[in-house]
C-alpha cells in the first residue's frame, strides 16, 4: 500500500484528488489549516484516510509533520502539492498583501513542503512529487498578475527539482489546468459557461498517472489539462 499526502485535500480539487488515490487503494493523508469534517473523513471499510492541521507556510509545522508521519506510517511515497489561492484585479490595484498572499499559497507552500517530506520520498522505492501549476503560468493574462506569477514559480520550481534529482528514483511534474470547476470558482464567475470548465475527476486522473509506476520514465513535465467541450 503507498502513503499518498495531498495537501489542501479537503478543498474543491483536494477532494477529488483524496477520491482518486482512495480508490486505487492508496493510504491519504490530507492537510489543511483547517480541520477536516467528520462527514469528509467518513469512509467505506477498507479506506484508510487520515487528516491533519498543518500550516503549510511554516517550515517548522512541516517538519514537525513529517517526524510524526514517518513515526506513524513508516514513510511517504506520494506528495501531491494542491494547496494554493487565487486573486483577481488590475495590476495597477493589487495590494503588495495580495501579492505576498500569492505567494506564500502557491510557491510558499509547494517549496517548504516538498523540502520537509523530501528525505522521506528519496526513501521510497517510487517517490513522486506533483504540482499544480496554472495556464496563465504561461503567458500570464489580465487581471491576474499576482497569481500568473506565482504560478509561473511553481512551473520553474518543478523544473528545476527534476533535473536536481534526474539520479534519484524520485520524479517531479506538474499539471497546468484551465478553469477548475470547483465551488469557489463558480462563485466568483456566475456567468461562465462552467461546461467548458476541468473537472477535478478529470485533473486527479492525470495526477494519478505522473503518481503510478507508468511514469516512472517522466520527469520534469509540465502537462497542460484544459478541457475541450
Amino acid at each position: 500500500m503507498r502513503t499518498v499526502l495531498i495537501t489542501g485535500g479537503t478543498g474543491g480539487l483536494g477532494a477529488g484528488v483524496v477520491e482518486h488515490f482512495l480508490a486505487l487503494g492508496d493510504r491519504v493523508l490530507v492537510t489543511d489549516v483547517r480541520p477536516a469534517s467528520a462527514e469528509f473523513l467518513a469512509r467505506p471499510e477498507g479506506q484508510e484516510l487520515h487528516a491533519f492541521v498543518v500550516n503549510g507556510t511554516s517550515s517548522q509545522d512541516l517538519k514537525h509533520f513529517a517526524e510524526t508521519l514517518k513515526s506513524r506510517f513508516g514513510g511517504l511515497d506520494v506528495l501531491v502539492n494542491v494547496v494554493g489561492g487565487f486573486y483577481w484585479g488590475a495590476f495597477s490595484e493589487t495590494p503588495e498583501s495580495e501579492l505576498d498572499k500569492m505567494l506564500n499559497l502557491n510557491l510558499r507552500t509547494c517549496f517548504l513542503t516538498t523540502q520537509a517530506f523530501l528525505p522521506l520520498l528519496q526513501a521510497s522505492a517510487a517517490g513522486r512529487v506533483i504540482n499544480i501549476g496554472a495556464r496563465q503560468a504561461f503567458a500570464g493574462a489580465a487581471e491576474v498578475t499576482a497569481y500568473a506569477l506565482s504560478k509561473a514559480a511553481v512551473v520553474n520550481f518543478t523544473q528545476s527539482l527534476a533535473q536536481e534529482l534526474r539520479e534519484t528514483q524520485v520524479t517531479v511534474n506538474a499539471v497546468v489546468p484551465s478553469i477548475i470547476d470547483t465551488p469557489p470558482n463558480r462563485a466568483s464567475m456566475p456567468e461562465a459557461d462552467f461546461s467548458r470548465w476541468v473537472q477535478p475527476a478529470d485533473l486527479a486522473q492525470v495526477i494519478g498517472f505522473l503518481a503510478s509506476a507508468q511514469a516512472r520514465a517522466v520527469s520534469g513535465a509540465i502537462l497542460p489539462v484544459y478541457h475541450k467541450a
